[in-house]
């Protein structure tokens, strides 16, 4: 069984401003949870942070504990013992993570390598990898190189390449960003397979809201680094408790395509509300004091002055 994975207090900076901003939650095991929000909310930072990826001028506070470590205070050889092996990644973008001057192959036999060390195994693992994710005769894919594939063929190798060292966890950045709708169909349906039939939890980072809806069981919504709101996913979608999140709803095809008004301008660390100047319901309270997290119906949790009726002043 996975352990789940717990952040505490976890601030992430470049330079002055904080793209993740003091979050303390739990990611729980046997769940798929969605990170969900615009570009530049911090998501995927948050997600890259967890595994130890941040580039090197980063800097971070808190803790993110897995099991009885903080990952926060591993050093890189330490944490490689954990990346891959217990805890996955599936790449945003196949076109930059995959090596286009290398053949599949020999990725994906270094993949497996890190735990098989015996060539031969490897490349028996890889083979095996392949077929689980739909590619029956693997023989002509490990001999391609990438851009011979199709995007969806590329993400299916992506995902196999995740799953090489049989991690409890895998975290999938972006995994239908710039696909088109039939092959975004696919991808939910692949990480759905993955963690059903594999037994994976899950950490999707994702602005895509099918994907949240039809993968994710608990979806957190952030903004500006920030966890506005957190639920089950058919719950925070179908009765948003956050301004935020009815926002990112409205401005859905299916509710009529209404964008939340003005850019995003209020950085990390400001007072007030990070939201509060493209709020419709913002009033003076909320540009000057930092909302209050609310727990509503035991599970439900929402960052917001109006979550539960009135503030206590205004």
């Amino acid at each position: 069984m996975a352990e789940n994975i717990i952040l505490e207090d976890l601030t992430v900076s470049f330079g002055n401003g904080n793209v993740v901003n003091h979050i303390s939650t739990v990611f729980q095991s046997g769940y798929i949870t969605g990170l969900l929000g615009e570009s530049g909310s911090g998501k995927s930072v948050l997600g890259m942070s967890v595994i130890g990826l941040l580039p090197s001028n980063a800097k971070q506070s808190g803790r993110i504990l897995f099991g009885n470590r903080n990952l926060l205070a591993l050093t890189q050889k330490q944490l490689r013992g954990i990346r891959g092996k217990r805890i996955g990644l599936i790449p945003q973008n196949p076109a930059d993570s995959l090596n286009p001057a290398r053949r599949i192959g020999p990725q994906m036999t270094e993949a497996v390598r890190v735990n098989i060390k015996k060539k031969k195994e490897a490349k028996k693992k890889a083979n095996l990898l392949l077929q689980t994710f739909g590619f029956l005769d693997s023989a002509p894919i490990l001999r391609n190189y990438s851009f011979q594939l199709s995007g969806g063929m590329k993400q299916r190798v992506l995902s196999a390449m995740g799953l090489a060292c049989d991690p409890e966890w895998v975290i999938a950045d972006e995994p239908t960003k710039g696909l088109d709708a039939a092959l975004r169909g696919q991808v939910c349906s692949l990480l759905n397979e993955i963690s059903r039939k594999k037994g994976k939890s899950m950490l999707i980072i994702t602005h895509d809201l099918m994907l949240a809806e039809k993968s994710c069981q608990w979806l957190m919504v952030l903004y500006q680094g920030r966890i506005m709101e957190e639920g089950n996913t058919e719950e925070v979608l179908h009765h948003p408790l956050h301004p935020y999140t009815e926002g990112l709803l409205s401005a859905q095809p299916s509710h009529g395509m209404h964008s939340i008004p003005y850019a995003a301008s209020k950085k990390g660390g400001n007072s007030g509300c990070e939201f509060s100047d493209r709020c419709p319901k913002a009033s003076k309270i909320c540009c000057e004091a930092d909302p209050p997290v609310i727990v509503l119906n035991g599970h439900r949790k929402v960052r917001c002055h109006y979550a539960a009726g009135s503030p206590a002043s205004e």
